[in-house]
């Protein structure tokens, strides 16, 4: 059960709101905390600008808000990985991963 006290900033429902979706691919630079910083910061100005043409600044000022937070708490890895932040008004993760060139399907057989 959502605990209102926790979404008092987002009006209404999370239906209607951006969804924001930021994926890095590694660069050495990011080894620095700093660097990656204000890497996710550009990425997040840019969103801000694209977003702001399809949403509403009610709607869009609370995921702004929490993506600009949550960036602030990332911190760079030495492990080489690329990343992905995905964040709404209900929920935020970030995922590291290693990127391949080579795009696999993995469907099961159809026994039709």
């Amino acid at each position: 059960m959502k605990n209102p006290l926790l979404y008092q900033e987002i009006p209404g429902e999370a239906e209607g709101f951006p969804r924001v979706s930021i994926i890095i691919p590694y660069e050495s630079k990011m080894d620095i905390q700093r660097t990656l910083t204000d890497m996710l910061k550009m990425a997040a100005d840019k969103v801000e600008k694209e977003l702001y043409s399809k949403y509403t600044e009610e709607r869009l000022m609370p995921v702004m808000k929490k993506l600009r937070h949550f960036i602030e708490g990332i911190r760079c890895r030495k492990n080489k990985k690329s990343l992905c932040i995905l964040v709404s008004t209900v929920t935020e993760k970030v995922y590291y991963f290693t990127p391949t060139k080579e795009l696999l399907n993995q469907f099961p057989l159809s026994s039709n």
